[in-house]
């Protein structure tokens, strides 16, 4: 049995990435440790709904204290892994589990392109880093790992609803105006409110693909909050997404749903956790996928995204809501 411990939890990547840390914050809780999660100051409101969590600690703001024993704790879980986090853990003079990137496979992956290179579920590889904490053998999907959810008060469509998130961190995983507008038109058929989800980046295409009379669509870019953007996903009959980090809060919340993917793949193991039935994905057509791990795609080379068969989302749509009763 081990020793029940105060750990810091380090993981300092976007929304997504923290999200998918949700099961094991959840277990080492279960297991009676004190969890406290060290990330970037802009994801403190994310990390602060993670099961289990007792605290949430800015990266740029409290890293001189924790180094200067302000806020104390046993040992240091590391599943950010990067140089620069092994760094500045290796000088707490903690005992510390890192997470081992998987770079050299995942070169070979981007270079070869070949599905007999994926990756395993990152939530599993973060599990293993995190074994030393567990009594015993611990499986991701037997904790519950949903999201822990503010009050927030935010007008919601009253019909059930389609969510489209816009938006995505990187050209690779972001449609265009028109590539949203045929998913729109070709959504029609359904009768079905849509609500549109992303960042200020997005306000002026959803303002623009919410104007058109008969659109059905309510736009949310640009004036929620990520929390906010979370409970209109906590609420939709179906979300559709690019590899973004509302993309895992669907999943979180186990709703039916359908990942876009375009330079990015599910090979790479960032693919939505847990696996359930009402979930497809759509990926793109292009020889070049997987081009990057986050989405990039240098200027000189078309972008995956553009040959994402838009049809077979609308398919997809279909083949989940043939029982609407069950959502």
């Amino acid at each position: 049995m081990p020793k029940v411990t105060s750990i810091l939890v380090v993981r300092l990547s976007a929304i997504g990435d923290l999200i998918l840390v949700a099961p094991i914050t959840a277990q080492l809780a279960k297991e009676g440790h004190s969890v406290t999660v060290l990330c970037k100051d802009a994801y403190r409101s994310v990390a602060s709904c993670l099961p289990g969590v007792e605290a949430v600690l800015s990266w740029e703001k409290d890293r001189a204290g924790i180094k200067a024993q302000v806020f104390t704790f046993d040992q240091v879980l590391d599943l950010h892994g990067t140089s620069k986090s092994k760094r500045w853990c290796g000088q707490l003079k903690l005992p510390v589990r890192t997470y081992k990137k998987p770079y050299l496979r995942r070169a070979l992956l981007l270079l070869t392109k070949q599905n007999s290179m994926a990756l395993s579920p990152v939530v599993h590889r973060y599990a293993a880093a995190a074994a030393p904490f567990f009594s015993g053998g611990f499986r991701p999907e037997s904790v519950d790992y949903q999201l822990r959810m503010p009050k927030v008060h935010i007008e919601l469509p009253e019909q059930p609803y389609i969510a489209l998130v816009l938006g995505g961190s990187y050209k690779g995983k972001r449609l265009d105006f028109q590539a949203w507008r045929q998913i729109m038109d070709g959504l029609s058929v359904f009768q079905m409110p849509l609500a549109l989800i992303g960042g200020p980046e997005e306000a002026g295409m959803g303002e623009s693909l919410e104007q058109p009379l008969g659109s059905g669509a309510k736009n949310y870019c640009g004036t929620t909050t990520v929390i906010e953007g979370f409970k209109v996903i906590e609420n939709a009959a179906l979300v559709i997404s690019g590899d973004t980090g509302f993309m895992h809060a669907a999943a979180n919340f186990n709703r039916p749903l359908i990942s876009l993917w375009g330079a990015t793949h599910p090979s790479l193991g960032f693919a939505p956790w847990p696996v359930y039935d009402k979930q497809r994905a759509v990926v793109t057509t292009s020889a070049l996928s997987p081009l990057s791990k986050h989405g990039k795609v240098p200027w000189w080379m078309p972008n995956p995204i553009r040959k994402l068969p838009l049809d077979k989302v609308i398919s997809a749509v279909g083949s989940i809501l043939q029982d609407k009763t069950t959502l």
